[in-house]
C-alpha cells in the first residue's frame, strides 16, 4: 500500500470512527502532503516523533513571534530568548503527544508502518 492509498484509507476510517480530519491531519502535515512529502500522520507515530516534531515547530514558531513582537528591541537574557521557547516547546510536545498516543490507543491504531486502513469486519 503506497503513502497516498494509506491517506485516503485513513481519512475513511476516521471518518468511519468519528475523528476530526484535523487530528489526522493538521495544515502542517496537509501542505507537506500537498506536495507529496510522504510524512505519516502524527497518530501513527511513537511518542517522542510526536513530543519533538511538535515541540521543535512550537518552540521555533513561539521564538521567532516572540523576538519579533518583544525581544528585537534587546535588554532581554540570551537565557530568556532561548529559554523560553524551549520551556514552551517542551510543554507543548508533551501535551501534544500524550493527546495522540491517548486517541491511537482508543481507537487501537498502529504505527504507519503497520497500517493498512480500516480492519475489515
Amino acid at each position: 500500500m503506497t503513502s497516498s492509498e494509506k491517506l485516503k484509507a485513513m481519512k475513511v476510517h476516521f471518518a468511519s470512527l468519528g475523528i476530526s480530519p484535523i487530528t489526522g491531519a493538521p495544515w502542517v502535515w496537509r501542505v507537506l502532503w500537498f506536495f507529496k512529502v510522504p510524512v505519516p500522520p502524527l497518530v501513527f507515530l511513537p511518542f517522542a516523533s510526536v513530543a519533538l516534531l511538535t515541540g521543535g515547530l512550537a518552540a521555533v514558531l513561539w521564538g521567532l513571534f516572540m523576538w519579533l513582537v518583544f525581544w528585537s528591541r534587546g535588554g532581554e537574557s540570551m537565557w530568556v530568548v532561548v529559554g523560553i521557547p524551549l520551556l514552551f516547546g517542551a510543554l507543548f510536545g508533551y501535551i501534544n503527544a500524550k493527546r495522540v498516543r491517548t486517541i491511537a490507543h482508543t481507537y487501537d491504531l498502529p504505527l504507519w508502518a503497520d497500517y493498512n486502513g480500516p480492519p475489515h469486519s
